[in-house]
């Protein structure tokens, strides 16, 4: 596959890193442009490349990995998704450690009003349950760790369940974002739910 990623921080570089690692070529984005990925692009070696925003907002699949409190800003300044697949990696923190604060979002939830502010893509919820890292920390034998993910969009939930597989990781299927992705965000059940799956390839 060839991704998109928009934000590169410890989200977009560890995904940029892992899918490089299972074949995929990536194109990666932030907001001070591709001259500040230069030397990230040369950590990850030949198959991964910067952008704009708007480069790899044009990939057939995205991965969304922003702070929260740049969502708002970050994507309606972006052209049209028409029908293009968009990963929202995003947990709603306004701040982190040691000023640890959430967005009160009150019956919304973030995957939704991210939905809205593309309101042409096929966003599909992944990636937000652990610290990206945890995902990645070795299973015992015989097993996988679990990857949630939710959307409205079943050929959209496929590719991006490929993915998942792809990355070494058992993915399980929520159902829709208004209730699998409000599972998933901070506060859901299966939010810092690390799970193991057996192995069933």
């Amino acid at each position: 596959m060839n991704i998109g990623i928009i934000g590169a921080a410890a989200v977009g570089e560890t995904l940029a890193a892992e899918c490089i690692r299972a074949g995929h070529e990536v194109l990666l984005s932030n907001r001070r442009g591709p001259a500040s990925l230069t030397s990230l692009i040369h950590r990850l070696g030949h198959k991964a490349k910067a952008g704009t925003l708007e480069q790899a907002a044009a990939c057939n699949l995205v991965i969304l990995a922003i702070p929260w409190v740049s969502v708002a800003q970050a994507l309606p300044a972006l052209p049209k998704w028409e029908g293009r697949i968009l990963i929202d990696a995003t947990n709603t923190f306004l701040n982190y450690l040691p000023d640890y604060k959430v967005a009160d979002l009150g019956d919304d939830s973030g995957s939704e009003i991210i939905a809205r502010l593309a309101p042409d893509a096929r966003v599909v919820k992944a990636f937000n349950t652990l610290p990206i890292a945890g995902f990645f920390t070795g299973a015992p034998d015989g097993h996988r760790r679990v990857a949630f993910l939710a959307g409205d969009d079943a050929q959209a939930k496929a590719c991006v369940t490929e993915l998942i597989k792809s990355l070494g990781l058992a993915p399980i299927d929520l159902g829709p974002l208004a209730s699998g992705g409000r599972q998933m965000h901070l506060g859901g059940v299966f939010n810092g739910a690390e799970l193991l799956k057996p192995d069933e390839r």
